[in-house]
């Protein structure tokens, strides 16, 4: 039993391959069957092509909201436009190698200061691994600056839209030891090649407790609003970078100036996740969307959504149409009547309302939508299946296999069945593009399945967004890519109607 299905299997592939090459000779159909197989490769090589996730927001942003495609700068006009900037390599200091991105500077002439990785300590997000910055001396001489910092390059005419920079600090010290604010100043800086520094975040800013005393052996996220489990946020609405910092191209510095007062003798202060972006205008190839998500990878995604619910679609409605027709056109009499009855009040409904309603009640699933379009989809098939059907019953073939007593179901689907499945490739093929345009419009009008990314929810994204219909890149991609893989369908529908119809083929 087990072999005779797998015969049986074998033969349906050798048979779909010799179709497939068939088709490939035509002209239409081999553009058809080419535009295919490019978006198949895409939907199964889509977590290689596209690295970001199309639906959930980032925890980690890529890029600011509604960000261009990174290609506008080489048109006339937006040269200025910036891109985003991300200077520091390893910010959470997870190998030793990482801190030789680093520079420092120091008044001290003695080495009292020293500056190194340390693997035992680290914070709470990222884990061990951070720097060390050493104060050990035997006697209180002088105040020691120590500057630690990095050099980047901003080449863009235009300030980023959005940046933000987080630290976390810990200050050990011996027990007996008591650090305020007046005898340790730690400050997080960016300063122009000319000398104009902006302070990102002063030891005023939260990094002490009642009366100006540090948190001894504890990490500590600076934040305007005092300690708190969440890095800080160094954004552009409170420091307004578009006059006060990034104004213009040229080399800026990143760093950490730590002022020891003159009477601490041994005092280390850990730095870790000290990091610094910078969010751009434009980002990837296909920019952004509202929420910074990025709207190539929600693109490539898209095509998975459209290829499923393409074929699915025409499958199951082709196979409905198929079975009714094969029934209706072969028992005749009441029961044709009724199945015809049935058929004919299906293609009277108003489709898109219906769908609309459907999905609306039942819910916006990936499933569902599928088998509402798949169940509204088989009725002008039906018809056609029938009209062969009524035909081929009265071939001699037929009257043959009941003359040497087949059964109704083994004269269906053995004997008429094979002689109707032309029409099947064909309407298989002309069914997809209206499965992929109903679920566009389902997804354009709000009735999507939230967990699936699709072109038509891209449109409603576009649509959603104050000002979004001028964001041409977001607009035509998804419309294109949906013509096109529809004119695949149709393209391979043409081929195989002028492979199966001798007039066609003849003219």
């Amino acid at each position: 039993m087990l072999e005779g299905r797998k015969n049986k299997t074998l033969t349906a592939i050798k048979r779909l391959i010799k179709v497939l090459k068939v088709v490939i000779k035509n002209k239409r159909g081999a553009v058809g069957v080419a535009i295919l197989v490019s978006f198949i490769f895409i939907a199964v090589a889509a977590p290689i092509i596209a690295p970001y996730d199309p639906i959930k927001i980032p925890r980690e942003r890529i890029a600011s909201c509604l960000a261009m495609p990174f290609w506008i700068r080489y048109i006339p006009g937006y040269e200025n436009v910036s891109e985003n900037v991300n200077p520091i390599i390893d910010p959470q200091f997870s190998m030793s190698s990482s801190i030789n991105q680093w520079k420092f500077i120091t008044n001290s002439t003695l080495d009292h200061v020293s500056f190194e990785y340390t693997p035992t300590e680290g914070s709470p997000v990222s884990g061990p691994g951070c720097l060390a910055i050493r104060l050990s001396r035997s006697e209180a001489l002088e105040s020691i600056k120590f500057v630690l910092f990095k050099e980047f390059a901003y080449p863009y005419g235009n300030p980023p839209v959005e940046w933000e920079g987080k630290v976390y600090v810990k200050v050990s010290a011996p027990e007996n030891i008591i650090i305020t604010m007046h005898n340790l100043n730690i400050t997080v800086f960016i300063e122009q090649l000319n000398g104009n520094r902006t302070i990102l975040w002063s030891p005023n800013e939260g990094l002490k407790r009642r009366g100006g005393v540090y948190q001894i052996e504890t990490w500590i996220k600076p934040s305007i609003t005092g300690p708190n489990p969440y890095p800080k946020l160094i954004n552009s609405q409170i420091l307004d970078p578009d006059r006060k910092v990034f104004s213009k191209p040229t080399n800026y510095t990143f760093g950490v100036e730590i002022l020891f007062g003159k009477e601490l003798l041994n005092v280390t202060v850990y730095i870790d996740d000290l990091n610094l972006k910078l969010y751009g205008e434009a980002f990837g190839l296909l920019g952004t969307d509202q929420f910074g998500r990025d709207i190539f990878s929600q693109l490539i995604y898209g095509t998975r959504m459209s290829l499923l619910v393409g074929f699915l679609g025409a499958i199951l409605s082709t196979l409905i149409g198929l079975i009714i027709g094969l029934f209706s056109g072969y028992f005749g009499g009441v029961l044709d009547e009724v199945l015809m009855r049935i058929t004919d009040a299906f293609l009277v409904l108003p489709e898109l309302p219906l769908i609309l309603v459907l999905v609306a009640v039942l819910g916006p699933s990936l499933w569902i939508i599928i088998m509402v379009i798949s169940f509204l989809g088989w009725m002008s098939f039906a018809r056609i299946v029938r009209s062969q059907v009524l035909s081929l019953r009265e071939r001699p073939f037929v009257e043959a296999s009941k003359i040497l007593g087949g059964s109704s179901r083994y004269i269906m689907f053995k004997v008429i069945a094979p002689n109707v499945m032309n029409l099947v490739y064909v309407t298989l093929a002309m069914a997809a593009p209206s499965a992929i345009y109903s679920e566009a419009y389902l997804s354009f009008l709000g009735l999507y399945p939230v967990e699936v990314m699709s072109w038509g929810r891209m449109l409603h994204d576009v649509l959603q967004t104050p000002g979004g219909v001028t964001m041409w890149w977001w607009v035509i991609p998804p419309g294109l890519c949906i013509s096109a893989i529809s004119i695949s369908f149709i393209l391979i529908g043409y081929a195989l109607d002028e492979i199966f119809n001798p007039k066609i083929r003849e003219r």
